[in-house]
């Protein structure tokens, strides 16, 4: 309904207080959080992905909509991407629907000048900023945009299988090109081709691969692809392995992904070109939906780029608590803090130094250990009790920013 339109949009919502700035940054943030959710089948994932973080040590994430179990959402160290599904299956139309669904969101969220906490792959970057996805007359063509490079990002196990595959059938080349052997002796070179994963080795066949692809997740209904006709029949051998691979990448990274990414243009566009984004590198784009997904600051940070007002100063000791808690923050409680105090958990480029307005911190009259602290998130206007120690102004801080809704404000 608001594609067409160039007013911007804010939200409200029924029976909770607050309107403009805050609720509606909230209302992108929850929509970036649906759009993650792993049942929705349209990223590349695992049944064992978890956390995205290498620690692999949380266990819940919160991404706006409470604490949902690992695994509920996608979360990739290499980021989103497309999900590769059968060109002209329901489960590639439902796909498609929501793609075209994220390109008008993304649209907006860019013609707004929003910030919303969505981890894009850079490869998926990649494909919005390419001419041949925004341009082509007749829809994408993403033949040769991305690379096995790409994919490996994306998909670190099936990447570098499919890299290992392609230097074995290099060294059978390799040997068929010798001069210095004869026909026999390659033969029998080539017989004793291995490939080589993680510290063992194994000849092609013993694989028992054949022309077709299974789904990565139980997410995914579809039981497998042929990448040929009759696929199930053919065997994977060092004859054909080459085209085994170039099948895998069409799929993986042209026809699988083509009927979504076309969707995802036709919303797009709907608000404003996607070729308008041939302007910036995957970074940039990165920058300007989600400003610092990963969001750090220095004491010298706080300190210097928020406003301490009505009854403190940067010298009172309440503030200065109110600093030390702010440093020993950890990455997640950070994302939430900024979450309950802009109703966004990213920064933009630049950090604290470009977040407009400044946080203002000012003293909560008529309060004091026993309260909570509380927000007018449209201005970033902190309202913090004066608390006799750092640890009681932590504990009442980490309360009121895991607050859902706008009852603190």
């Amino acid at each position: 309904f608001h594609a067409d339109r160039k007013a911007v949009l804010e939200i409200e919502y029924t029976n909770e207080e607050g309107t403009g700035l805050g609720p509606t940054l909230e209302f992108y943030a929850l929509v970036a959080a649906e759009l993650q959710r792993k049942s929705l089948a349209l990223w590349v994932c695992d049944d064992d992905d978890t956390h995205a973080s290498k620690s692999n040590e949380e266990k819940e994430i919160d991404l706006g909509e409470g604490k949902k179990p690992a695994g509920y959402y996608v979360r990739r160290v290499g980021g989103l991407f497309p999900a590769p599904l059968p060109p002209g299956t329901e489960e590639s139309q439902k796909a498609a629907d929501m793609f075209r669904i994220l390109g008008v969101f993304l649209a907006k969220v860019l013609l707004d000048g929003r910030l919303v906490d969505l981890p894009l792959s850079r490869s998926f970057l990649k494909l919005l900023v390419h001419p041949q996805i925004g341009e082509e007359i007749h829809g994408p063509n993403l033949h040769n945009v991305l690379t096995l490079d790409d994919f490996e990002e994306v998909n670190p196990v099936k990447g570098s299988f499919l890299k290992e595959l392609i230097a074995l059938a290099h060294r059978k080349r390799t040997i068929e090109s010798d001069s210095t052997l004869d026909h026999t002796a390659k033969r029998m070179k080539i017989s004793e081709l291995k490939l080589h994963m993680k510290g063992s080795s194994c000849r092609i066949e013993d694989l028992a691969l054949n022309f077709t692809v299974n789904p990565p997740s139980k997410v995914f209904q579809y039981s497998e692809m042929e990448l040929v006709d009759g696929g199930g029949d053919i065997d994977v051998t060092l004859d054909n392995v080459e085209h085994y691979v170039e099948k895998c990448e069409q799929f993986y990274l042209n026809n699988g992904i083509a009927h979504q990414m076309r969707a995802f243009r036709e919303g797009f566009d709907r608000v404003f070109p996607l070729s308008t984004l041939r302007a910036y590198s995957p970074e940039e784009v990165q920058g300007l939906l989600s400003g610092e997904q990963c969001p750090e600051w220095t004491r010298d940070d706080v300190l210097n780029y928020t406003e301490p007002k009505l009854g403190y100063s940067r010298e009172s000791p309440g503030f200065l608590r109110f600093v030390d808690v702010m440093e020993a923050l950890t990455a997640q409680e950070r994302k939430n803090f900024l979450q309950f105090a802009t109703g966004c958990s990213s920064l933009p480029p630049g950090g604290l130094a470009n977040l407009h307005p400044r946080l203002t911190i000012v003293r909560k009259v008529e309060s004091g250990d026993g309260s909570y602290p509380s927000v007018n998130t449209c201005v970033h206007y902190l309202k913090l009790p004066e608390y006799s120690t750092a640890e009681i102004l932590r504990e009442r801080l980490l309360t009121a920013i895991n607050e859902k809704g706008f009852h603190l404000n």
